[in-house]
């Protein structure tokens, strides 16, 4: 089953258009809650200017959460942390320039927390997560390793300090160490840590992505029992992952009935709207995706990826001129969005594939090929290149230039080869090609992965 995902809040995996990975989104979500690297001893202020930071960041107001961290980085300018989760929410309005001079500003913040205190484990934390944003890893692999040393320690010591059970947990997850990191986390739960609600979501993640998927619903049903009931913000994140697990697992229809839930506890989620009308559109109930669409719309007009959902929705009812209506407000709102940073890559990403569901291919690949130029490295935050060769080969697939089409889903497969959309559109132009044993072979792929991812 092919997964949902929306561009607009979560990099590469769960997607609408562009997409962004929900596990990364979680992972920063919880770094910027301080849940990596506290806030202890900061100033009320600047505390206050970063926990809003956080809920303007959960809500997908990106540029109003980086400016919450400026205000706090100006309150508190010796907190690496601060200048960390400044960098990210820098990344994710696609200012990848001042996210790097974030970033650099933070290392050399964390170098000098260390050279003070060298075995202070969370700041070690901390310089692997800035290493490898700046695309350092072996120095990034490095700094993760001591501070898995350094908490390693502080267990043997003292075996049932929860906290440091999370924070190894979270650690071991950037080392691609799940299993280790999953039997950390459940050893936080079982120690009443105060974030085992936070552990158990993750632990659910983490099932989901190899597949596990009762073992992840329950573990998102243990996460619901460990939030208080007036958490609202907490309960519809975990409603919402939930809804993905089920999605995923084929059963859409128990999904939706997950966001109906979510819904109820928060109607103004825009994003449980978009996931919503989604999985309405994979059940063919195309009124009802753009009515839930059209819901996401009204909560913020700016969502791009909804607008271009919302024409999905209309041409696949046979609403072909309502469509395009939908997609030239979608092309409005990128336009807008690429004035004020022309060099914003997803925006760039988002342009090139409303001009293609235009017919305007030409058009399309030129800004495919702009946000390619100017994309951050495929590992950051804020990088397209990968979904935006995607769409450019499936602009000239449209144009019957196949031999190029095949060249950028090759590039596109080159950064992320789980990518379905990739093999499928290398299927694709294999096929118009003439080359019906290669391009078969990509499509069996396509599926299988699509099944899976």
């Amino acid at each position: 089953m092919k997964k949902i995902s929306f561009a607009e809040k979560k990099p590469r995996k769960i997607r609408f258009g562009a997409g962004i990975s929900i596990r990364a989104i979680s992972a920063i979500s919880l770094l910027i809650l301080g849940a990596l690297f506290p806030l202890a001893g900061a100033e009320e202020s600047a505390n206050d200017w970063s926990m809003k930071g956080y809920g303007l960041f959960l809500n997908g107001s990106f540029e109003e959460s980086s400016r919450a961290f400026e205000q706090a980085v100006r309150l508190e300018p010796e907190n690496s942390s601060l200048d960390l989760s400044l960098a990210q929410m820098l990344e994710f309005t696609g200012d990848r320039r001042n996210a790097e001079i974030a970033y650099l500003r933070a290392l050399n913040l964390t170098d000098k927390d260390l050279a003070k205190r060298p075995k202070d484990a969370d700041a070690w934390w901390n310089r692997g997560v800035i290493l490898d944003s700046l695309d350092r890893q072996v120095e990034a692999t490095e700094s993760r390793e001591k501070a898995v040393s350094l908490y390693n320690k502080t267990l043997t010591e003292n075996p049932k300090d929860a906290a440091t059970w999370f924070k190894l947990a979270e650690i071991l997850i950037s080392l691609n160490r799940q299993d280790e990191a999953v039997s950390a986390y459940k050893k936080s739960i079982e120690l009443n840590y105060s974030k085992s609600g936070i552990a158990a979501i993750t632990v659910s993640n983490l099932l989901q992505e190899t597949g596990k998927y009762e073992e992840a619903l329950l573990a998102s049903d243990q996460a619901l029992n460990l939030t208080p009931v007036d958490n609202i913000q907490d309960r519809v994140q975990i409603l919402e992952n939930k809804g993905i697990i089920l999605y995923e697992a084929s059963r859409p229809k128990e999904a939706l009935q997950v966001y109906d839930q979510a819904l109820q506890l928060d109607p103004s989620s825009k994003f449980v709207w978009m996931f919503k009308a989604s999985v309405l559109s994979h059940l063919d109930r195309f009124n009802e995706s753009a009515e839930a669409y059209e819901k996401a719309i009204g909560l913020d007009p700016e969502l791009s990826n909804a607008w271009l959902g919302l024409g999905d929705a209309l041409n696949s009812s046979g609403r072909r001129e309502e469509a395009l209506k939908a997609y030239r407000s979608a092309l409005l709102q990128v336009e807008q969005e690429i004035s004020e940073n022309p060099e914003d890559a997803r925006a760039l990403e988002a342009k090139g594939r409303a001009l293609s569901k235009m017919g305007r291919f030409e058009e399309a690949i030129a800004a495919f090929n702009r946000s390619i130029e100017v994309s951050a490295p495929v590992f950051a935050i804020s990088s397209a290149s990968e979904s935006a060769w995607v769409g450019k080969g499936n602009a000239l697939h449209s144009l019957g230039k196949n031999e190029e089409a095949l060249h950028a889903f090759r590039q596109a497969i080159e950064l992320y080869p789980l990518d379905p959309d990739a093999w499928q559109g290398k299927g694709d132009a294999l096929l118009a090609l003439g080359k019906r044993f290669e391009g078969n072979n990509a499509l069996q792929l396509a599926k299988k992965l699509g099944d899976i991812n």
